[in-house]
């Protein structure tokens, strides 16, 4: 499973007035000194469980892209309503992208999507008590729900989780994800992540569905940190995701 997002790399790169003539060593000194790509950093505490990760391990992931995901709906007679589900999608992954000429996504990355574009706090909460919740989950692909969201129950949640490869991953189910800054277009969106998850694969939620498992055995655990993506053209981020084998 490999997806080029050399679109990114490209994009944000443009955005600064980067071309290949600087080359990689240029843009490398120049994320040396800055933040220009984002990251996102994590701690792992209270795990519970057989998992990928343990208590007092650090996540890093080495860039971080965001920006606001619009989703439009339109009349039959094409007049447009509005845009709808208006929120912020932030990625981030192991590798430079903006220093490599053909960057894959390779897990783990992480994901975090938020319901609106603004500071705030925003809670993360998901059912994992209602076996019907594990059924949704079961019918989803891990890199869609990162790029659309939590939307059970006819309702539209934020969403935290980890792809550690595409058949484990983690789902948080409780705690905040605090912005503290939401810049405009190639500015960055910084935020303080405090979140419960739970560690699933897909053979687990197969297990559950099927009423062979209990979802109270499910590894549980807590990541903290920070995170700080740069703004850059959502719609990489998105296709990239979307086209993911």
């Amino acid at each position: 499973m490999k997806k080029r997002l050399l679109a990114i790399a490209t994009a944000v790169a443009c955005m600064f007035g980067f071309t290949s003539c600087d080359g990689i060593e240029g843009l490398e000194n120049l994320i040396e000194q800055t933040d220009l790509i984002g990251h996102m950093t994590l701690t792992a505490s209270n795990a519970v469980g057989t998992q990928a990760y343990n208590s007092g391990d650090t996540l890093h992931f080495k860039s971080a892209v965001a920006n606001v995901k619009l989703d439009t709906i339109f009349l039959d007679d094409q007049a447009t309503v509005g845009n709808i589900n208006v929120g912020t999608l932030m990625v981030g992954t192991r590798d430079n992208l903006i220093t490599a000429d053909s960057a894959d996504l390779q897990p783990p990355f992480l994901g975090i999507n938020l319901r609106d574009t603004t500071t705030g706090v925003y809670q993360i909460s998901c059912p994992i008590n209602d076996i019907e919740f594990f059924r949704y989950l079961s019918e989803q692909d891990i890199s869609a729900l990162i790029c659309n969201g939590i939307s059970f129950d006819n309702a539209v949640g934020n969403l935290f989780a980890i792809a550690y490869d595409m058949e484990h991953y983690y789902i948080g189910h409780s705690g905040t994800v605090n912005v503290t800054t939401f810049g405009n277009d190639g500015g960055q969106v910084k935020a303080n992540v405090n979140v419960n998850a739970i560690y699933v694969s897909d053979s687990q939620l197969e297990a559950i569905v099927n009423g062979q498992l209990d979802v109270n055995e499910l590894p549980t655990i807590t990541f903290s940190g920070e995170v700080s993506s740069r703004r850059a053209n959502i719609s990489a981020v998105i296709n990239a995701l979307d086209a993911m084998e």
